[in-house]
């Protein structure tokens, strides 16, 4: 589980602790975002993880908000170690609001290194994801708006594209983590969600 900005790990550590009731353990890894380093050695932290992890276990990753799209990333390296991705409340490509305030939000959040250096390797690379990997994605986005992260850019073709009863990038995230997490529990474990 990648964090985004602003997210030391104990909130999203806290959000998933039913997740152990369910048979899923979460792995948090926190890129330290608001640090000069650029993607390539947080994207190597992560990749060490998923190479590990993945020896003696069937691995799901999950990218929230800024996080996604490092994860999404690591998907695209390790496509024969990773079952499948999941991207909340994630930007996914540049893109923005038309409301002066909201895009103000989201110009800033791209002032941070290594998610503007994630973001651009995504859009580079995206498009060498073949349909039958794309098929193991789902993004969750909010339904009725998210000031970060337009819903435009939190989507992929191919993938299972979701939307979630909230509003806000915050609360979004909380939600989908918590009260709606079942359609990604059950898209994880092969079960019909019934949210197509």
């Amino acid at each position: 589980m990648v964090t985004g900005l602003g997210d030391d790990g104990k909130a999203t550590a806290l959000a998933t602790v039913g997740w152990k009731k369910l048979e899923l353990r979460p792995i948090v890894f926190v890129p330290k975002w608001e640090n000069k380093e650029g993607l390539e050695s947080k994207l190597a932290k992560l990749l060490e993880i998923i190479d590990k992890e993945s020896k003696t276990e069937k691995i799901f990753l999950l990218g929230i908000s800024a996080g996604a799209s490092l994860a999404m990333n690591a998907f695209m390296q390790r496509l024969d170690r990773l079952e499948k991705l999941v991207s909340v409340c994630g930007r996914l490509r540049f893109g923005w609001s038309r409301d002066k305030i909201k895009r103000k939000l989201q110009e800033n959040t791209l002032s941070y290194l290594a998610f503007r250096e994630s973001v651009e390797m995504l859009e580079k690379n995206i498009k060498y994801l073949g349909k039958v990997d794309r098929r193991r994605i789902m993004t969750v986005s909010a339904k009725f708006g998210d000031e970060m992260i337009p819903r435009g850019t939190s989507q992929l073709p191919g993938a299972k594209n979701i939307l979630i009863p909230t509003i806000g990038h915050l609360l979004s995230i909380l939600s989908a983590m918590t009260a709606n997490f079942e359609p990604i529990r059950k898209f994880l474990v092969g079960e019909s969600s019934g949210l197509d």
